[in-house]
């Protein structure tokens, strides 16, 4: 574990070690989108963890538009919970950098219970299309966020560019809108490049650490990662001249994903339908880092748990997180590990792993019980180690007509 438990400078901060606590959304607000106490115990656990980066999950900047119904969020309102919230976990582990993800969810906002808005026209649905105006004080929007980020106590902020939401959207070939914010590459990262300038204003100059985590190809027809839109063949061009644009707005790290969990979840997440997943994850990561200067994190390190996977490599011992993780990082793959279901089964992974107590680790069995429970709108935790969840997962499967509020 030499490199793994070596620390790394990020921007003008430094992470102590290479893995890095994924952001998780778990659905567990008020109705103001402050964290209660179950959110405030999730992320004592995860500061105790000591993982060298943590971000906390999905913040929205706006409860009109937001995917979850009890999803955490940032504004004035919820700033001084923030607050507290950072406090207690720099209070546990003033190691650690804490980053909040912020985002808008566009098109994947709950028409239940918020407004559902998207970039361009979908097929079939009726939803809201951003106006030109609307998109630009989204933009001013984040920028607030960001300088909220900053005053709470925050190490940084991920500008959310992955799985399906509003900033994944705009950056797809189908989005064909006749604006400044469609059609050329040049419009569709437009509002990421705004943003950017938007948010580096607001938040100010120093160590305050920005970056964002994208989907480099979605598994859609048009969606990023192609290069037209109707086209599906993965093609990694524009990722490629995203991530060097992205380096030219001041970014001091870039966070590599894919896939849009609603839609296309074995891209996001490798399962045992289809563990060579991890590989693409791992090759979409090598590919980004030969183009960049600032840290990569690479995504996908959950499936590995122990080695008992589906992975058909013959040799035990070069199936598991801790041979991967080590691997990568020695080989240039990428500069930081993220996990992200791993950290739900077991907060404490990050400590167990350096610590040399492995074998004590709660692996993930990527049985996609906690996406199960998000689907449906319910507090999110891993139910195979924590009986909260095992709870809440039994009632969520049992037929509408026979819940019980």
């Amino acid at each position: 574990m030499s490199l793994l438990d070596s620390a790394i400078k990020i921007g003008g901060k430094t992470a102590p070690n290479r893995i890095v606590n994924q952001p998780m959304e778990c659905n567990d607000a008020d109705e103001v989108g402050n964290p209660t106490e179950l959110t405030f115990n999730r992320y004592r656990k995860l500061a105790e963890g000591g993982a060298g980066m943590i971000f906390v999950e999905a913040l929205t900047i706006t409860r009109e538009s937001r995917a979850r119904k009890n999803q955490l969020g940032i504004d004035e309102k919820t700033a001084p919970a923030l607050e507290r919230l950072l406090k207690e976990m720099k209070r546990i582990n003033a190691k650690s950098l804490i980053l909040l993800q912020i985002t808008h969810s566009g098109q994947l906002s709950g028409a239940d219970f918020s407004r559902r808005v998207s970039v361009y026209p979908l097929s079939g649905q009726q939803t809201h299309i951003l106006s030109g105006e609307e998109i630009d004080q989204i933009g001013d929007d984040f920028g607030r966020a960001a300088s909220i980020a900053r005053q709470v106590g925050a190490d940084g902020i991920d500008f959310k560019q992955c799985h399906g939401y509003l900033g994944g959207e705009m950056l797809r070939p189908v989005n064909t809108r006749e604006d400044r914010f469609g059609g050329s590459f040049e419009n569709r990262t437009r509002f990421f490049c705004e943003t950017m300038a938007k948010i580096k204003k607001s938040a100010g100059s120093g160590d305050f650490l920005v970056g964002a985590r994208f989907s480099v190809y979605e598994g859609i027809p048009g969606g990023f990662g192609t290069r037209g839109p109707a086209e599906v063949v993965e093609d990694l061009s524009e990722p490629l001249a995203f991530v060097r644009l992205m380096e030219k707005t001041g970014v001091d790290y870039i966070n590599v994903s894919a896939g849009i969990p609603a839609i296309t979840p074995e891209i996001v997440r490798p399962t045992k339908n289809y563990p060579e997943g991890v590989y693409r994850h791992f090759g979409w990561a090598q590919a980004m880092k030969k183009q960049a200067r600032v840290p990569i994190i690479g995504s996908g390190y959950t499936y590995l748990r122990d080695g008992k996977n589906d992975l058909k490599e013959p040799d035990p011992g070069k199936k598991n997180f801790l041979y991967w993780a080590e691997k990568n990082l020695k080989e240039g793959i990428c500069d930081l590990v993220g996990v992200g279901r791993q950290s739900l089964a077991d907060p404490l992974f990050a400590r167990k792993i350096l610590e040399g107590k492995s074998g004590k680790v709660n692996y993930c069995t990527a049985c996609g019980s906690c996406s199960v429970l998000l689907r449906n709108q319910a507090q999110v935790g891993c139910p195979i180690y924590f009986e909260h969840y095992r709870k809440l997962l039994k009632k969520v499967q049992k037929p509408k007509a026979d819940r019980r509020t």
